[in-house]
């Protein structure tokens, strides 16, 4: 199903904050577009939400809203999200 994926971390061991977060997008069997979000705490199974779009153009634009909210984590938890690993597909999101 990966076409491009990325993870993001924000740590902070002095405040006990640890998040992953991470975005794969592809298509699944039927070729139907899927953006998959899983988040939570570092070492913790966390949550994962599938979200169905029209087309590759529309995953990208769900994609670049998704990292744009990851942008304001210092005013919501204090520290900012770092990019882990970056893979597929990743060029112009």
């Amino acid at each position: 199903m990966t076409t491009f994926y990325i993870q993001l971390e924000a740590r902070d061991p002095a405040r006990n904050i640890s998040r992953s977060y991470q975005i794969i997008a592809g298509q699944d069997l039927f070729g139907d577009w899927v953006v998959e979000l899983t988040y939570g705490r570092i070492g913790a199974k966390g949550r994962t939400k599938a979200v169905l779009v029209a087309d590759e153009t529309a995953a990208r634009h769900y994609v670049r809203q998704c990292l744009n909210k990851r942008k304001s984590a210092p005013k919501r938890i204090g520290v900012s999200y770092e990019t882990v690993s970056v893979g597929g597909e990743w060029t112009d999101i």
